[in-house]
């Protein structure tokens, strides 16, 4: 098995747990458990009073080897994290992490510009600076692959170009344009 993926907040070897729990007595604790690879001698004791369940809350919380769905490597659910996760952030219990931490970070960060690209793509007019926004935004949001519309897209690189047509994501934005559109004739 490849080494999990690292966890900038939950890294590193915390102390064993202090439970004297066996695998069995966490495994029949929560359904999910089940069939999980879990780490039992990182048990950590839940506060099933903050938790929001509809059935069955989660006595304890233990490390978990998951696989991300995005880039299939293996990570570690830390029981640290489901308690930040289910306690502090109040989470619905059965939530799964299912992405690893760096994948979950790029999905975030493509919601953020999905976000304000909508919002800034609703204007009637945009100032300078959200111009620079917008064209950085259409600039990841097409190489996500998100943004497909070339003549869309055109259209907005002939607004940058006449707004701000010293800013390097407006050259970014023809040069992605014009090696798209190579791409399409050869193909």
């Amino acid at each position: 098995m490849d080494k999990p993926a690292p966890h900038p907040r939950f890294r590193g070897r915390p102390p064993r747990s202090a439970l004297q729990l066996t695998e069995q007595e966490i495994r029949q604790s929560y359904w999910r458990y089940s069939n999980a690879h879990i780490f039992p001698q990182k048990a950590l004791r839940a506060d099933v009073s903050v938790q929001r369940y509809a059935v069955f809350p989660r006595p304890y919380y233990v490390d978990m080897l998951k696989t991300c769905v995005e880039c299939s490597r293996a990570f570690i659910f830390y029981a640290r994290e489901q308690h930040y996760w289910y306690e502090t952030l109040g989470f619905y219990i059965d939530v799964d992490c299912v992405r690893c931490v760096e994948c979950r970070r790029k999905q975030r960060a493509a919601k953020r510009h999905m976000e304000r690209y909508a919002e800034l793509q609703a204007r009637d007019s945009l100032s300078r600076k959200e111009m620079m926004h917008f064209v950085d935004d259409c600039i990841f949001l097409f190489q996500q692959g998100q943004l497909k519309n070339l003549s869309h897209l055109g259209s907005i690189k002939n607004a940058a170009l006449q707004q701000i047509p010293d800013y390097a994501g407006t050259k970014t934005l023809q040069l992605l344009l014009q090696s798209a559109r190579t791409i399409g004739e050869i193909s």
